[in-house]
């Protein structure tokens, strides 16, 4: 059989831990990226323990599990990740199958409150590197006859703005717009990459102890994020709303005007910071 790899950013936790769980046990080579080598190493060690028990059923399977530790917030730390990517895929064979772009962290404050370095970083994170994967990894994989892209957005993305939270939300509507975009090129091309944005709500992850609050809200687990996600990729689903309150939400965010959704964002981020500071 053709080795086909799983490239995945984030990879250290949340979205992007539980994809490579999934994707791993569906048979795929994983190429694990994320900014800390200690969580990537746990994560490897998860599924290295997954494949043994497998095994023992079925007997052994030819897996592989590349990690690159890299920040990709920094340009150079993107540029060194890609060469490690091209690097691993040419030694040990096989086709770049699926990308996904799950690294990204948001900030909940007043925009002139939260340290600019740290909003930029958020940008460079959550903006930069989809566009610097995406732009790459679909020129791969059309060389090698097709493949699927799965960007990580957020439901934020969908919604007009998002006050306390106006970077975030701005770079996730960036990422929505962008896959749309990039998704007709493709298609109009006739090209064999098909790219998908993923926009949940909130998901059981340590994103809400990075952005130091506690949302109110009662969040999907990452384990049913991803396999929606997975659906909807097998789908070629252009934006996949992981279950069916996210859908009424977005459906909201559509037919009510920016003066309402506005204000009612604005309240459920400041009870985010409320909660945070209990």
């Amino acid at each position: 059989m053709i080795r086909k790899w799983a490239t995945i950013t984030g990879a250290g936790s949340g979205i992007g831990e539980e994809a490579a769980v999934e994707l791993f046990d569906m048979g795929y080579s994983l190429i694990l990226i994320g900014h800390g080598a200690d969580k990537l190493m746990a994560v490897r060690d998860c599924l290295a323990k997954r494949k043994a028990r497998r095994e023992k059923k079925s007997g052994p399977f030819d897996q592989k599990i590349a990690l690159i530790a890299k920040d990709l917030s920094d340009p150079s730390g993107r540029a060194e990740a890609w060469e490690d990517i091209k690097g691993i895929i040419d030694k040990e064979g096989g086709l770049p199958a699926i990308l996904i772009n799950s690294a990204g962290f948001g900030a909940v404050g007043n925009f002139r409150a939260i340290p600019y370095d740290l909003q930029e970083n958020m940008v460079d994170l959550n903006v930069e590197a989809v566009m610097f994967f995406t732009y790459r990894m679909a020129d791969l994989m059309e060389k090698n006859g097709g493949g699927r892209i799965l960007n990580v957005a957020s439901s934020a993305g969908l919604f007009p703005g998002g006050p306390y939270m106006s970077v975030y939300y701005a770079t996730k509507a960036f990422v929505v717009s962008f896959t749309n975009g990039i998704r007709e090129e493709l298609e109009e091309s006739g090209s064999p990459v098909k790219v998908s944005a993923l926009c949940p709500g909130p998901v059981n992850t340590p994103f809400n102890k990075r952005a130091g609050v506690r949302t109110p809200l009662h969040g999907i687990s990452a384990k049913r994020c991803v396999r929606a996600a997975i659906r909807g990729m097998k789908r070629q689903q252009a934006i996949i709303l992981p279950g069916l309150s996210i859908k009424l939400a977005a459906a909201g965010a559509k037919l009510l005007p920016a003066g309402i959704m506005l204000p009612l964002t604005a309240h459920q981020q400041k009870k985010k910071l409320r909660n945070g500071k209990q």
